[in-house]
């Protein structure tokens, strides 16, 4: 077998929000000599991390996420936290200012022991280490008890508004065990089509694509391989027509009812009445993107003005 093992896993999909059992996946990992990471960066915000649960086996050798997700964490910096056992690098990943305890003339030199300090070099990002720390802190305050009391309401409500829409097909709609992350898409219209007429007609912010997750995606829309060869080799020649997707939406604990029951009744009248609206948009397909009609190709006039002083 391979010397070196690793099982590296997500805490959560990012477009079903269905969990797997990372800890059984660790046991298992354990018992044949591996390692167990896993990434929580769908998760992370909503829910509560312990790398060393009661069975030792069980343990996570290191964990990571981003936490663009959390409330507030745009422009945040990663996380990686992880057993400093596994640590044996003689010289940081990055040398750089701040990483030695001495040098001299003779090209001699000693790095500072201290694993986080050693692979820190230069200066700091601060702001964003900062508000990390914030992000995490309002969670803590808001607390996970009641982020999974709200989700779960928000999740049950959700599978009531959007199982009756016409023609639309939730992913994985079985598992209704998951955090609050819904995608779907509607019979006979573009992914990024319904992104586009969320926004436009009730201001509505959701992702239209395969989220990083094509590989998943193959499966839960079955795509096999000829025609996921059919589609790639378009890809390649900068044709993104043919390329499957769905429409991600998030609840956030901190969204009300009226909200999703805006964002249900939006959708609903874009999978009833797509021949409204359809004819008003443009298609790219080597941007894979839809615009009125009425705006300019041309953005980056605009995007200027946003910005002058």
């Amino acid at each position: 077998g391979r010397k070196y093992k690793i099982g590296s896993v997500t805490d959560c999909s990012n477009f079903t929000g269905i969990k797997p059992p990372y800890y059984a996946i660790a046991q298992l990992m354990h018992s044949y000599g591996g390692l167990c990471f896993v990434d929580f960066a769908a998760s992370a915000p909503y829910v509560d991390i312990y790398m060393h649960p009661q069975n030792s086996l069980e343990k996570l050798d290191a964990i990571f996420f981003s936490p663009h997700k959390f409330l507030g964490g745009p422009g945040s910096s990663g996380v990686l936290i992880f057993d400093s056992s596994l640590y044996h690098n003689p010289i940081p990943d990055q040398p750089g200012g701040g990483t030695v305890d001495w040098t001299n003339p003779w090209g001699e030199y000693k790095y500072i022991d201290d694993i986080e300090l050693r692979e820190d070099g230069g200066t700091p990002g601060f702001l964003q280490a900062i508000r990390t720390a914030l992000c995490i802190e309002l969670k803590n305050q808001m607390g996970t008890p009641n982020i999974h009391l709200r989700e779960k309401q928000l999740v049950k409500k959700a599978f009531e508004l959007f199982r009756p829409i016409p023609h639309l097909h939730i992913l994985a709609d079985e598992f209704e065990d998951r955090l609050g992350i819904f995608s779907f898409y509607i019979d006979h219209v573009h992914y990024n089509l319904v992104v586009k007429l969320l926004n436009d007609l009730a201001g509505i912010q959701v992702r239209g694509g395969c989220t990083c997750a094509g590989t998943y995606g193959h499966y839960l829309l079955n795509v096999s391989y000829e025609q996921s060869k059919r589609i790639t080799e378009k890809i390649n020649q900068g044709d993104f027509s043919e390329k499957p997707g769905w429409v991600r939406l998030s609840l956030h604990p901190t969204m009300t009812d009226k909200e999703l029951e805006t964002i249900a009744a939006t959708t609903y009248e874009i999978a009833t009445h797509i021949q409204n609206y359809q004819d008003q948009y443009i298609y790219n397909p080597r941007k894979n993107e839809f615009r009125h009609r009425s705006e300019p190709v041309d953005k980056t006039v605009l995007v200027k003005d946003w910005f002058s002083l």
